[in-house]
């Protein structure tokens, strides 16, 4: 019969007070969790290298890759981007959306010097410009139901941000559809406007403060003004 020693038991025992904490891994304890590149470049040429080199190490994570669009945020767009495609599709779609951005800040560059040419600090700053700093959340009194503005974490913030990037650019395509087609086939079919294409627009506009989702983050945020304008009058009114 198994039985488990007594130091594994404190050890589970204390993991209990760490939030967060698996007790339960497929590996053995012997094995280490694998090092980024940057964590390899910074013990380079040092013992500790060395022993790195002889130990065994973890699997990669499924998401771990050596893409330059490596940053947190940018992970989670090229999910949102890549929703109901495969892998090598949203890769496929992400690389060609990174070019788009690189070839029409290149064209502006040879006008004047004072452009960005990495698309990875565009998209950052376009999803800052678009995010929103207070939502709306839905407050049932009663039979009413009641529009409330409310703080907003800052990962709900760059997913409202993300969301109405992709929205805006999806939507703003007005591809020819196939039922069109059909209803006329006589007519000619208008030259379709690829995701990436429109990603791109919408993106170059959001990092100059312009397009439909900074318009939307505007309009949103007049709302939650106007709704803040009422509450403040009512508790006047009352006084």
């Amino acid at each position: 019969m198994f039985r488990p020693s007594l130091a594994r038991f404190v050890r589970n025992v204390g993991a209990l007070e760490k939030p967060g904490v698996r007790l339960m891994c497929m590996w053995p304890e012997r094995f280490e969790s694998p090092l980024s590149l940057e964590e390899l470049n910074q013990i380079k040429n040092t013992p500790e290298y060395n022993r790195k080199a002889a130990v065994p190490i973890k699997a990669a994570a499924k998401d771990a890759n050596m893409a330059y669009f490596q940053n947190d945020l940018m992970k989670k767009f090229s999910k949102m981007v890549t929703n109901h495609n495969d892998g090598m599709l949203g890769e496929q779609l992400m690389m060609k959306l990174y070019n788009k951005l690189k070839e029409v800040q290149l064209e502006k560059l040879k006008n004047n010097e004072n452009v960005e040419v990495d698309p990875t600090r565009i998209i950052l700053a376009a999803v800052e410009n678009a995010r929103p700093v207070m939502r709306l959340e839905k407050v049932k009194v009663g039979a009413i139901t009641y529009m409330v503005p409310t703080p907003i974490t800052s990962t709900r913030s760059y997913f409202e941000g993300m969301r109405w990037i992709h929205h805006a650019a999806r939507d703003n395509r007005a591809n020819p559809r196939w039922v069109w087609r059909k209803k006329n086939p006589n007519e000619p079919v208008p030259k379709s406007v690829s995701i990436w294409d429109a990603l791109a627009r919408e993106i170059l506009d959001a990092y100059a403060n312009t397009g439909r989702a900074v318009a939307k983050k505007i309009e949103y945020h007049r709302k939650m003004f106007i709704l803040i304008l009422k509450i403040l009058f009512s508790f006047k009114k009352e006084i």
